[in-house]
């Protein structure tokens, strides 16, 4: 079996130490024909660092990533964009899933530190005090990703101006009685901002009797609130979905119980996956930039590294999808 090389091998062939090969990978000045005996034997070798070994050095180029779990829709997207723009700027990511474990999350703030990262993005979906003090304490820059933290930098989907877009549709369309199939305010760029964006576009359409119910984020949750909402006889003319995969478990019990779509009930959702163009109408929906968000994120961090002046909040903007999921109740003269 073929033996995988070493930087002493590297060092051997180059005649430098191996100090001096070390100090060429972290991007420290080494004299120039030095540089270019160990760039021969690291070709000759196909030598590749191991990142972890710089980790004591003053600058790893290590980005720690903090996320919440791997279930999401957007997560693989997001990670997948991320890992590309920091390989181009020569940064390996660090990725930790707490798989929603928020004491671990926190925690994971302070062993990345000491992991001696460059800096970390964590994909939030609470803020809690123990939150802001885990940042607090530690040395090196932290971008949130989601969610708006007035002590720090934030990169967040434009939620309460998307929510407002969305709600001035569904009142233009003739909608009187819409419903609010939604997650908990602790969430609060959706649970929160999202949803007063969607009650501020309702309230300049004249619309302000809006019921509310809750779910999570869970498809199977959304299909047991939506079962019992839709069989009641005085059900709203929409749900409005905090999320698209909430809006699938609507799709899922009006099938079952028989009812159309828009026909009988009208749905929108939050989100622009590509499986929501495949739904019989296609839903209705906002989009966010995912990809533009990663990118963001990943240059903010990059330049907190490097001492550059950022922006605490920057918004990613959003594309409307009307798809086919909400009823026209307008009468003739008014379409006109």
């Amino acid at each position: 079996m073929k033996t995988k090389s070493t930087i002493n091998d590297v060092a051997a062939m180059a005649g430098v130490s191996k100090s001096t090969v070390s100090r060429l990978l972290n991007g420290k000045p080494v004299r120039e024909d030095s540089a270019r005996r160990i760039r021969q034997a690291i070709e000759h070798y196909h030598y590749e660092a191991n990142p972890f070994a710089r980790l004591s050095a003053k600058q790893s180029h290590i980005i720690g990533f903090i996320l919440p779990g791997f279930d999401s829709t957007v997560t693989p997207r997001v990670l997948t964009v991320m890992d590309r723009y920091l390989r181009t700027k020569n940064y390996t990511p660090l990725f930790v899933n707490t798989e929603g474990d928020l004491k671990f999350e926190v925690a994971s703030i302070g062993n990345l530190a000491r992991m001696h990262v460059d800096g970390i993005i964590l994909v939030a979906s609470y803020i809690t005090p123990a939150h802001r003090q885990a940042v607090e304490s530690v040395q090196i820059p932290v971008v949130f990703m989601g969610q708006e933290v007035n002590s720090g930098i934030s990169v967040l989907d434009d939620n309460l101006s998307a929510g407002e877009m969305l709600g001035r549709y569904i009142a233009g369309r003739g909608i009187t009685r819409p419903g609010l199939l939604w997650v908990s305010e602790d969430d609060v760029a959706v649970g929160l901002r999202r949803k007063q964006g969607i009650l501020n576009g309702l309230a300049e359409g004249g619309v302000t009797d809006v019921r509310n119910y809750l779910a999570d984020f869970t498809y199977p949750t959304a299909c047991a609130v939506a079962r019992r909402i839709l069989q009641s006889e005085d059900r709203p003319q929409v749900l409005i979905c905090a999320t698209d995969r909430i809006a699938y478990g609507v799709y899922k019990a009006a099938r079952e119980l028989g009812l159309r779509i828009p026909e009988d009930i009208s749905v929108t959702g939050f989100g622009g996956y590509d499986t929501s163009e495949l739904l019989t109408p296609p839903l209705t929906t906002i989009r966010f930039d995912v990809d533009v968000a990663a990118t963001v994120c990943a240059d903010t961090i990059l330049r907190l590294v490097q001492g550059e002046p950022v922006s605490k909040t920057q918004l990613i903007g959003y594309h409307f999808f009307p798809g086919g999921s909400v009823a026209d109740l307008r009468s003739p003269v008014q379409r006109d």
